[in-house]
């Protein structure tokens, strides 16, 4: 049973070192943030540009690229101090929309030398008053920086929404060493988190990541894995006490979103198959070494203190891997049967 130990060992180890040692953007910052713009690519997010978009442009021009909306998304965010545009033409074969979205929106960007920091965000995050203005700071610290990235608060739905969301978290700050890496610079994460991405002007331009990956649905982590190749280095920040993000309302809803990208961590039917059967066997292995599941434990509430995330799925873990198991297989059927949507396309 060693194997049980050094696994969950591990987990509880790579959860903690996280917890401690991940860059935080805590130091307050006055003023404005200078050669930086926001880009965000959004289809049918008028309420959710309305909780974002007040504070951002007060802190840094915004640009909003209107995905063929049918609710008003380039009026309200036109009304709320943004820039829009459109696309002129409909979504190319072989391109996803968020791709295609961010991929116009960067290019816009570059019309202006005076952008040297293009950030992306969603549409569905928020940020504090001097956000911008933390990540200039840091920034300058290093100039070899290419990207930073990070993982916000999320904001928790209603009922089971927490359960079925909690598998992400645990997966990604659980296993990922960010903090470890980060601080001594060895290795790389090969992590890029789609909600929230500040690209150096000149890192973006060398890279092309959206031409690179533009027909993926989970475009982030194969832009991670391009970034890890080319040698590019990343930041992954801990942004939860900056910046916070709405997901989902509904376990349904939770379990729905991510069947749809959830194959693509591993964008494969064998990787995939695997990555399941790994998952169900961490989430109930501890039964054949019952004092291991201490361990799964920890681990789950270090990453719930990290992601300042629902503390009660620390309590059901191996039920929190076990939907985390199910929605890889559930994403594997989708893309077979051709099932896979976003934002109302199929894929």
């Amino acid at each position: 049973m060693t194997l049980l130990w050094v696994l969950y060992g591990l987990n509880a180890t790579v959860s903690t070192v996280n917890w401690l040692l991940m860059k935080r953007p805590t130091q307050k910052i006055d003023g404005l943030a200078t050669g930086w713009i926001a880009l965000i690519p959004a289809r049918n997010e008028s309420e959710n540009l309305r909780r974002l978009l007040p504070e951002l442009v007060k802190q840094i021009p915004t640009v909003v690229f209107d995905d063929d909306s049918n609710d008003g998304t380039g009026e309200v965010a036109q009304s709320l101090g943004a820039r829009v545009i459109r696309s002129s033409s409909p979504l190319p074969q072989g391109w996803t929309g968020k791709n295609r979205a961010c991929y116009t929106l960067c290019h816009h960007a570059h019309e202006n030398p005076e952008n040297q920091w293009l950030i992306l965000l969603d549409a569905d995050t928020e940020v504090c008053p001097d956000f911008i203005a933390r990540l200039a700071h840091m920034a300058e610290t290093d100039p070899k920086l290419g990207v930073i990235t990070g993982i916000p608060k999320v904001f928790p739905g209603r009922g089971l929404e927490p359960l079925f969301a909690a598998w992400v978290g645990w997966i990604l700050l659980a296993s990922n060493p960010f903090g470890l890496v980060d601080r001594t610079g060895l290795g790389h994460s090969q992590f890029l988190n789609g909600q929230i991405q500040a690209w150096r002007r000149s890192t973006y331009e060398a890279i092309a990541p959206h031409e690179a990956v533009k027909g993926r649905i989970m475009e982030d982590v194969a832009m991670g894995r391009l970034l890890a190749k080319k040698g590019v280095k990343v930041w992954t920040l801990n942004l939860t006490q900056v910046m916070t993000v709405r997901m989902y309302e509904t376990w349904r809803q939770a379990f729905d979103g991510f069947s749809k990208n959830s194959f693509e961590i591993t964008n494969s039917y064998l990787g995939s198959t695997l990555l399941a059967l790994f998952l169900l066997f961490l989430g109930w292995g501890w039964v054949l070494e019952p004092w291991t599941l201490a361990l799964l434990t920890w681990s789950g509430l270090m990453v719930s203190l990290s992601a300042r995330a629902s503390k009660w799925p620390v309590l059901v873990m191996p039920l929190v891997l076990t939907i985390g198991a199910a929605t890889i297989v559930r994403s594997m059927i989708w893309r077979k049967t051709g099932k896979t949507e976003w934002k109302g396309r199929t894929y």
